[in-house]
This record gives structure tokens, C-alpha cells and sequence, in this order.
């Protein structure tokens, strides 16, 4: 997705949860999206690398399992994932490793990075752009008229493919 320049068709960050989570990925394109659509397109589980189930929620030390910063697929069940993504705005023990399809595979690093992250905006929350919606429409006029305080991710860029 970074490669073919997916992130730079203006990709909503659509449903953010104060003190929670912020889903993203829907292309700001339509026609982007095609390629996600449908079960059968969707990506197998990772092995969770983390114990799974509710006792396993946080460490020895209290620490939670599902950092904040941490980024994971967004899906619905097994094998269901595909372009959309969730980051954790604060330490959060309810995500990552309760499901198989919630296994963390990356993680923003950086004090400004941190900083960006803490600046989305949580307004919304799950009130935010409907996904069918967003998915048919993209990042069009009307979206951006009746969500105006709607972040968006404008481009990514791969640093290191090892």
C-alpha cells in the first residue's frame, strides 16, 4: 500500500475514540478500495506473538499489552482483515492478542510522532464517516464539508523494507 502511493488519496482517519483507538485506511479514492473489498480479498491472522485472552490483558508489572502508539489491522473475526488499521491512543489492555486479528505489527516511534498522535482529533468518536460511506465516496467535498475536524494521512513513505 505504501509502494503503490495508497496514503497519499487523502485516507480519513474516521473513527477515533478519545483515550482509545483511531481506525483509518479507506482510500480517499473509491476506485483504491476495489482491491480490499470482499472476503476474498482479505489477509490471513498473523500468529499472535502476544498470550492471548483476557488474563494475559497486562504484564507481571501492570503494563498493558496493547501500547499506546501500537498499530494493528483492523477486523471483525477471523481471517478479515484488509485496509483498514487501528493505532492505540493510550495504553490500552482491551486490544491486541484478545483476537487473532488485533496482533500489533508496528508502532509509531519519536517524540513528534507521539505529538501528532495526541493531536488527533477525538471529537467524532464512533460518530465519525460512516465506512460505506467513505468507502463509495472517498475523501469527497461532502465528507470533508460535513466532518471538517476529520484528520487525514496525506502520503507515507517507506523508510526500511528488511
Amino acid at each position: 500500500m505504501v509502494e503503490t502511493k495508497y496514503f497519499s488519496s487523502k485516507v480519513a482517519l474516521m473513527r477515533c475514540v478519545k483515550g482509545f483507538l483511531c481506525q483509518f485506511g479507506i482510500a480517499g479514492i473509491p476506485e483504491y478500495n476495489k482491491l480490499y473489498n470482499g472476503m476474498k480479498h482479505s489477509l490471513k491472522d498473523d500468529k499472535n506473538w502476544l498470550p492471548e485472552g483476557p488474563t494475559h490483558r497486562t504484564n507481571e508489572l501492570g503494563v498493558k499489552r496493547f501500547s499506546k502508539g501500537y498499530l494493528a489491522y483492523a477486523g471483525g473475526g477471523k481471517n478479515s482483515r484488509s485496509n483498514q488499521f487501528i493505532v492505540a491512543l493510550k495504553d490500552n489492555e482491551r486490544l491486541g492478542g484478545g483476537s487473532p486479528w488485533e496482533v500489533p505489527w508496528g508502532e509509531v516511534v519519536g517524540k513528534e510522532s507521539f505529538t501528532t498522535l495526541d493531536k488527533i482529533y477525538t471529537g467524532y468518536g464512533e460518530k465519525g464517516p460512516p465506512q460505506g460511506r467513505l468507502s463509495r465516496e472517498g475523501s469527497s467535498d461532502s465528507i470533508q464539508k460535513e466532518f471538517p475536524r476529520l484528520d487525514y494521512i496525506l502520503g507515507c513513505t517507506l523508510v526500511d523494507s528488511r
